[in-house]
């Protein structure tokens, strides 16, 4: 653990002020819920994902989808990769970046062709992307964005067809069901 220096008293109604610094360094935001741990005589607060619930199943719908489509499949929460196939320079688990945030929060499926004039947003942060063609689906629930499934592939020749795109959904909607009431 890295100590910060910071110190903050609890108030009387038992809150303690998280500082900016350490929110926009961990990313965490206005409403993003925490877990909390405690190990011994510490406590540890943990930015919570619904996601991690279900990174083997994230995990089969990557499988899936890369085996079907023979693409490359990332499943992403708000924050970070979870699952990952067919693509050899992503590693787990991997911060995504604020492109890729803003993809998800906007609730809708993009699909970008680099050759078509497109710019390709890149998933991870330091990466380098040879993605030509760019599917991005949200994972929705409950009126919620829990995550994205993406699909990229690294012709210049090919665009992903509506069929692909379906798919893609398909792997999304499987995944937010993980989350209904």
């Amino acid at each position: 653990m890295q100590d910060t220096g910071i110190i903050r008293r609890i108030d009387e109604l038992g809150r303690v002020v998280i500082p900016k610094e350490l929110r926009k360094k961990l990313r965490i935001k206005e409403g993003d819920p925490l877990e909390i741990y405690t190990d011994d005589n510490q406590m540890v607060l943990k930015k919570y994902s619904p996601m991690a619930e279900v990174v083997t199943s994230a995990q089969s719908v990557a499988d899936g989808l890369n085996s079907i489509l023979e693409k490359g499949v990332i499943v992403t929460d708000n924050d970070e990769v979870i699952a990952v196939s067919g693509v050899k320079d992503i590693t787990l688990p991997n911060e995504i970046t604020a492109g890729i945030e803003r993809a998800i929060k906007e609730r809708k499926n993009v699909i970008i062709s680099r050759p078509d004039g497109g710019t390709i947003i890149p998933v991870i942060k330091n990466g380098q992307s040879e993605a030509e063609n760019q599917v991005i689906v949200p994972i929705l629930a409950n009126g919620d964005c829990y995550g994205s499934v993406i699909l990229i592939d690294s012709d210049k020749y090919y665009r992903f067809t509506t069929q692909e795109v379906k798919l893609a959904r398909l792997g999304a909607s499987f995944l937010s069901v993980q989350f209904e009431d």
